[in-house]
């Protein structure tokens, strides 16, 4: 598949990597993004063949008249090699990264940011706010990112898009989890983009975002596991379920944001019937029995419990995923409660314990989280 080419520019920390990961997947392979008149440059290209562009990563601005110059330079010298060359990288869309700090410097650079950019002369710009989850904070970067625009009338017309994006999940202040957005949207608007002859088809840029709405989900699912970990590192007998409530229903409602299900009664009760089968069924129960009883297990109870907690969370996470990507996709409804019951007992209970038990003998005495973590992804692995 012939290919359009994003270059992505912005300032150095803001998520640039993270961004391209999120959205070219672990899959994606790299090169150097140099010519043969500019065999230093230190760009790098980061495809995947399932999608219909490429990203070309470039040295990150960093604050400092020096050091910005520098970066500038980089770019629009690439850029100019690259036009002269007629070189596989000419650019069909432009990626501007900024987060919340960063955007009020971006009056200061625009000019500097359009020279650097200048020879790919009409090429849209898309400006994507990273790492920004508050509203009000979104909307005033917004805000500081369109009036630097409208001050250049010549800069104006070259803007398309600002799109706020969270490229993984983070634990807010407050302890919430917060799961990744803004990444269908930004694949779906840079691929409308591309010229007519190199965009992908409705249905396979669907079929993409699938894959990133799933991964997205297991990323998810991981952060909530180490926080079950985390929760169930004690010493006590045995598990209080109770105690990975808050960690389970923070889980499923951030993977229910992911799928995009409309919010609404039926919705709400097929949360909470997930929530509880995973957190005080007779299921999670037999779990506990089950691996307390495993013969040859020489670990302290603290090991054994944050085990536990994380194959309980991690199995919940991926039955949840899986439950609301069937309800994304149509195959199945919000009212197929049966069915949900079904999926999540089986994840917790014969098909968990068949894949769990020799993963739980290899953990060793001393294991920290980490290590349980790979335990419990390893056993049950992501679907």
């Amino acid at each position: 598949m012939e290919k359009g080419n994003v270059l992505v520019v912005g300032y150095s920390g803001v998520g640039k990597s993270t961004l391209i990961k999120t959205v070219l997947g672990e899959e994606a392979m790299k090169k150097k993004a140099s010519d043969s008149c500019s065999p230093n440059s230190d760009f790098q290209v980061y495809e995947n063949s399932n999608i219909s562009f490429r990203l070309i990563d470039t040295t990150g601005i960093e604050p400092g008249m020096f050091k910005e110059q520098r970066a500038v330079k980089a770019v629009r010298k690439w850029s100019a090699q690259s036009i002269k060359n007629k070189s596989d990288n000419q650019i069909s869309v432009v990626w501007f990264c900024v987060d919340s700090f960063t955007c009020h410097l971006f009056p200061k650079t625009i000019d500097e940011f359009m020279d650097a950019i200048s020879v790919w002369k009409n090429v849209p710009i898309i400006v994507v706010i990273t790492q920004s989850y508050a509203k009000d904070e979104t909307q005033h970067a917004e805000e500081i990112v369109r009036k630097a625009f409208l001050s250049q009338k010549s800069f104006a017309p070259r803007l398309t898009e600002v799109i706020s994006v969270v490229a993984k999940p983070r634990t807010s202040e407050d302890g919430n989890l917060l799961p990744p957005k803004g990444i269908p949207e930004l694949i779906e608007i840079t691929n409308n983009l591309l010229p007519e002859g190199l965009q992908a088809a409705k249905k396979d840029v669907a079929r993409y975002i699938l894959s990133r709405k799933r991964a997205m989900s297991h990323a998810v699912v991981s952060v909530a596991t180490l926080a079950g970990i985390t929760a169930g590192f004690v010493g006590a007998p045995i598990v209080d379920l109770m105690l990975l409530k808050p960690t389970e229903s923070i889980e499923i409602e951030s993977i229910f944001r992911i799928w995009e299900i409309k919010k609404s009664k039926e919705a709400k009760e097929l949360q909470d019937c997930i929530l509880d089968i995973g957190t005080v069924s007779l299921t999670g129960k037999t779990v506990l029995s089950s691996l307390k009883l495993i013969p040859g297990i020489n670990l302290g109870a603290a090991t054994i419990n944050a085990f536990i907690s994380g194959t309980i969370v991690f199995a919940l996470g991926e039955a949840a995923s899986y439950i609301f990507e069937q309800i994304y996709t149509g195959k199945k409804t919000i009212n197929d409660v049966e069915w949900v019951k079904k999926v999540i007992d089986d994840s917790l209970t014969s098909t968990a314990m068949d894949k769990i038990t020799s993963s739980v003998k290899s953990i060793s005495k001393n294991a920290d989280k980490k290590e349980i973590l790979a335990a419990v992804t390893g056993s049950l692995g992501q679907k």
